[in-house]
């Protein structure tokens, strides 16, 4: 009977103890209450863990520091957070290019190694690293600075891990403990090799746990190192790896023209560099480099970048898709093709501009028709419209010295214009379409007026011929020239539409010699035989045996005419 009372007494004596603790809620054995507890208590630690000074106190330890203002124990502690941020009374500059930093830095890893640095003014170190921006250094002391805060960080990592033990763990610290190559001279090789392989699962987390920020030089190196890995591999592999590449500069956009620019010339120099859809729609977007087209009116300049091959690279896809596009979706829909996309494709490696000129019920339809909405969205800002003929589209193109002017709908003729002595300017926002501009032909003299009756196509192209301008060779990689539709050494301005325009002036410098063996040295087997005299006799040649429209269109701007006696080019002296 004791024995009983006793368990009685032993079983209300752990109810009151369970009562008195706030569990009798919950079923005694399940853990609900203690791990929403510890959980809440984890977040606390981690906040903790790696708190930041206020802002503003940091920024006032900076700047105390750079006026040479000796720091108390607590303000040394503060500007460990600050080190990066440019001072703005004092012109920008960093605690990072002060000739004092060293000095700082030397103090801070006395302590660590006595045991006594504050874990929380490493962090700050740590955040001042992720936190530099390269673009806002003022000169190569910060770069230094910057260096020397790195080498510090890897030197007392072991002395701060080592310091924090294994119980409760901070997250920065945990992620350090496996990822602290992001320390080493090599900070971002590991995670660029993993973004090559698609895992990005490892960077994302490094850059949550460490709050590395978007404007921090690691995002900067890591796509310029992942893009330079892929530049390296064969054309092949550098390729397939596209989409990865621009998927990494689109979630990474403040560093996405340094990226393009080694992605585009890198696939200039692949074989053949055959057309990438991808490519080129990403790059072409009014909100990255837009079209290529705009960049002979002055608006695309971030085609200034790479060399003219790799722009007129990119120009030659958009012009090839542009042909595909009038004749297959906007001629197509008046059932006006007539052959035409078949017939203008035997030229298209001569084609060195185009543009699209949409009639009203084409801007119309974009509301509900996927595939104009697409096409006048791909062509912002180089399009034009018809404002006389709403049922018709137009479509400009350009191959040697000629623009060629064709229609979406019957009866319209294709007109051919000499491009010096066109009876409209090219890059108008607004045309009427009919006699007054596109179709000056009908009533005036053009080079050559194309009627797509029956048997046109082979009639067209011995009239082309007649012109000097044959179908492709198989053979000729695509070659394309300015983008411009008038030939251009001289850059004006439309009074009434305000939009850039180029116009044709000869100058003494056209013929310079050094210069043309400047350009002549890019088109191998091309020859300069200079006959002139000194009594004004004479003339200045140049031979191609390839016939390579590249150098022709350049020639022909620079005031070379084409003698088909000879199969080669003069310059016409004024």
């Amino acid at each position: 009977m004791l024995e009983v009372a006793a368990l009685r007494q032993l079983t209300h004596d752990l109810a009151a103890a369970i009562g008195a603790m706030g569990l009798q809620t919950g079923e005694f054995g399940k853990p609900e209450l203690v791990e929403m507890s510890a959980r809440e208590a984890e977040k606390i630690f981690q906040g903790y863990a790696k708190a930041k000074p206020s802002k503003e106190d940091a920024y006032a330890a900076a700047r105390a520091f750079l006026r040479g203002q000796k720091l108390d124990a607590w303000q040394k502690d503060l500007v460990a957070s600050a080190v990066a941020e440019p001072i703005q009374e004092m012109s920008g500059v960093t605690v990072l290019g002060s000739r004092r930093l060293l000095e700082l830095l030397g103090s801070y890893e006395a302590e660590a190694k006595r045991g006594d640095l504050w874990r929380l003014t490493w962090h700050g170190l740590l955040y001042s690293y992720f936190n530099y921006v390269p673009s806002l250094a003022r000169d190569e002391s910060t770069q230094a600075g910057w260096e020397a805060l790195r080498a510090f960080l890897e030197r007392t990592w072991p002395l701060i891990d080592q310091q924090v033990g294994r119980e409760l763990v901070p997250d920065w610290i945990g992620i350090l403990r496996k990822e602290h190559e992001v320390l080493t001279a090599a900070p971002v090789e590991k995670y660029s090799r993993a973004y090559l392989r698609g895992e990005t699962e490892v960077t994302d987390r490094l850059a949550a746990d460490l709050g590395i920020p978007p404007s921090s030089w690691f995002w900067h190196a890591l796509v310029l190192d992942t893009v330079e890995r892929a530049t390296d591999d064969t054309d092949a592999e550098f390729r397939g790896l596209l989409p990865r590449l621009l998927n990494l500069i689109q979630g990474k956009p403040g560093f996405r023209d340094e990226a393009l620019e080694a992605i585009l010339i890198r696939y200039h120099a692949c074989k053949g560099s055959p057309q990438d859809e991808q490519l080129r729609d990403y790059v072409c977007q009014s909100t990255v480099w837009k079209n290529p087209k705009l960049k002979a009116a002055g608006i695309a300049t971030a085609w200034n970048r790479v060399p003219d091959t790799v722009w007129e690279m990119v120009l030659g896809w958009v012009n090839k898709q542009n042909l595909e596009d009038f004749f297959g979706i906007l001629a197509a829909r008046n059932n006006a093709d007539e052959g035409r996309l078949d017939f203008w494709s035997k030229y298209l490696t001569q084609v060195t501009w185009t543009r699209l000129v949409f009639g009203r019920d084409t801007m119309i339809l974009k509301r509900e028709n996927p595939n104009i909405r697409d096409l006048i969205a791909r062509e912002e800002g180089a399009y034009a419209q018809l404002t006389g003929k709403p049922e018709v589209d137009a479509f400009m193109m350009r191959i040697g010295s000629y623009l060629f002017i064709e229609f979406s709908k019957k009866p319209n003729a294709c007109y051919v214009y000499q491009s010096d002595q066109l009876p409209f300017e090219p890059y108008l926002r607004h045309y009427d379409g009919g006699t007054s501009d596109l179709a000056a032909g009908y009533n005036t003299n053009c080079a050559l007026r194309i009627v797509h009756r029956e048997g046109w196509a082979s009639r067209a192209e011995a009239d082309l011929r007649r012109l000097g301008i044959s179908p492709d060779r198989p053979d000729v990689r695509r070659a394309v020239s300015t983008g411009a539709a008038t030939a251009s050494t001289m850059r004006g301005r439309n009074a009434d539409t305000g939009v850039t325009v180029f116009r044709k002036e000869a100058s003494a410098s056209d013929s310079d010699v050094p210069s043309l063996r400047a350009l002549l040295s890019r088109f191998p087997g091309a020859l300069m035989d200079d006959l002139r005299k000194a009594d004004g006799g004479g003339r200045l040649w140049i031979k191609d045996p390839d016939q390579r429209v590249a150098l022709a269109s350049r020639l022909e701007e620079r005031g070379f005419k084409w003698a088909n006696s000879r199969q080669a080019w003069y310059y016409v002296e004024r």
